[in-house]
């Protein structure tokens, strides 16, 4: 969470505060439960911003970790694949040889 996130959801605030108590006074009808509500909406939105900012924050650490850990493994699959791969080849040959040693008699 940087500052300026905090920042930009003060004014978001202030601004729907504001915004309200403007609006209520055109009509001389200013009720503080209003612009409380106001403010504890436009406050639990920019807390709901920033709390997504932190979980998207989170989730692509957490996606550069597994691509870490696929790029670890695969590396291992590949020596293993080979090792079985070299003993199957070894065997194919020593077949193929044993066949071409029958031809040539």
């Amino acid at each position: 969470m940087e500052n300026r996130d905090v920042a930009i959801s003060a004014v978001m605030v202030f601004s729907a505060v504001m915004l309200t108590y403007k609006w209520l006074s055109l009509y001389d009808r200013v009720d503080a439960s209003v612009i409380f509500f106001a403010f504890l909406l436009t406050l639990s939105l920019g807390a709901l911003f920033i709390s997504m900012e932190l979980r998207m924050k989170k989730i692509m650490e957490e996606f550069e970790n597994t691509k870490r850990a696929i790029a670890v493994n695969t590396g291992n699959l590949e020596d293993s694949f080979e090792e079985i791969l070299q003993k199957y080849l070894e065997v194919i040959d020593d077949r193929l040889e044993g066949i071409e040693r029958r031809i040539y008699r």
